[in-house]
């Protein structure tokens, strides 16, 4: 004798093509959409603003802005820093229950520096507040130029920034960047951390541009 299921049941086992294929479509325009992300982030890498020539020849600027965010910054501005190469350091996004002397501890620094000429910006959390930032530090104590200490991949988008900001003002603004990332910007795409990273600073810098030009302005 037969056994006949309860419709109700019949109905759940019965699979429903429509369900099917709206996943599938959902998933090739994922695919899709993500491909066509990970290929436009490259243009973060290209059309870079001109580094600064850090040699003997280079004019001191009035102060070395370090933007935190990426590893070795930090390091890299008190470098520049301690070679003369700015009167003042100003390390901008610095959380506001860190001293100075806990950074120093974090990165294992040695030997003797003058913190009296380094200043902490502990208000902002982004590139944009970062520049917005150094604008009233360079206004409050009248100075004209600044050396921008970042990463290669940030580069490009912090170098926009910092022009658009400080336009109104006839800074002088030199950038200098170095990568010390787990991975390389020429071949980022082998590296999930150089995907993570490039597509998310290819995203930001969508999102920085419409913020100024149509937020902000």
């Amino acid at each position: 004798m037969a056994i006949r299921l309860p419709r109700s049941r019949r109905r759940r086992d019965t699979p429903r093509p429509w369900l099917t294929m709206w996943g599938a479509g959902f998933l090739t325009a994922a695919l899709i959409v993500t491909t066509a992300l990970v290929a436009l982030s490259g243009v973060v890498y290209s059309k870079l603003p001109q580094g600064a020539r850090l040699d003997d020849a280079f004019e001191k600027v009035d102060v070395i802005v370090c933007l935190t965010g990426g590893r070795g910054r930090i390091r890299r501005a008190l470098e520049l820093f301690d070679k003369g190469y700015g009167e003042r350091l100003y390390i901008s996004g610095v959380d506001p229950n860190v001293k100075m002397r806990q950074i120093l501890r974090e990165i294992h620094w040695v030997g003797p520096l003058d913190e009296s000429r380094i200043a902490i910006g502990n208000r902002s959390t982004n590139t944009i507040e970062n520049a917005l930032e150094v604008r009233q530090f360079l206004d409050e104590h009248q100075l004209k130029s600044v050396l921008v200490v970042t990463s290669g991949y940030h580069a490009r988008r912090a170098h926009y920034i910092f022009e658009h900001i400080l336009a109104e003002r006839s800074y002088r603004i030199h950038m200098t960047w170095y990568d010390q990332e787990p991975f390389d910007e020429s071949d980022w795409w082998k590296s999930p951390t150089g995907i993570w990273v490039t597509v998310g600073e290819f995203i930001k810098f969508f999102w920085s541009y419409v913020k100024l030009q149509f937020l902000l302005s």
